[in-house]
């Protein structure tokens, strides 16, 4: 049988038994599942998306009763986008994060965001260095979604921390 190895890149396995990863209570500081982690950031796109188009619509900068001009933003709307889809991530997301380094979709699946420590960071270290960082470069075209696809898939190391969890010094374990 043909076996072919991801180790240089990422330490996974293919072929190995996967380690078991349920949505059942854990022992404190356990890494959080990575299904948890991808129900949790599904569960935060469904909240976050709706409220940029409820802002975004009246402002003109999108027009979601006409899907055939939402294919280009020209430069000025995109960045007026971009700093409105960051405001709304402060505002709803932001005192979970800086007071139990959760967003809301972190809390509805008990999990949350530690430094490596497993202490609880600050919304400056968790937003600026784990979140606005990779939000900027996702706005770079090509090069952004590149990167946005390697840093997910970092998730299949064993420690199973992002490029942005590496980044800022932090993993996401179960909530206790």
């Amino acid at each position: 049988m043909l076996y072919f190895s991801f180790d240089f890149i990422f330490d996974f396995h293919p072929m190995e038994e996967e380690t078991h990863e349920t949505f059942v209570e854990s022992e404190p500081n356990q890494l959080a599942s990575r299904g948890k982690r991808l129900a949790a950031a599904v569960v935060d796109v469904f909240i976050f998306f709706p409220l940029v188009l409820l802002v975004a619509q009246p402002l003109g900068l999108i027009n979601i009763s006409d899907p055939a001009n939402m294919q280009g933003l020209n430069l000025e709307q995109s960045i007026k986008l971009f700093i409105i889809g960051q405001v709304l991530f402060l505002l709803v997301q932001g005192y979970l994060l800086h007071t139990q380094g959760q967003t809301i979709g972190k809390k509805l699946l008990k999990i949350r965001i530690v430094s490596l420590d497993d202490k609880l960071r600050g919304i400056g270290q968790l937003y600026f260095v784990r979140y606005l960082t990779f939000s900027l470069i996702a706005q770079i075209p090509i090069i952004g979604a590149l990167i946005g696809i390697v840093n997910v898939l970092f998730i299949f190391k064993q420690d199973r921390r992002c490029l942005h969890d590496r980044l800022a010094g932090t993993k996401v374990i179960e909530a206790t």
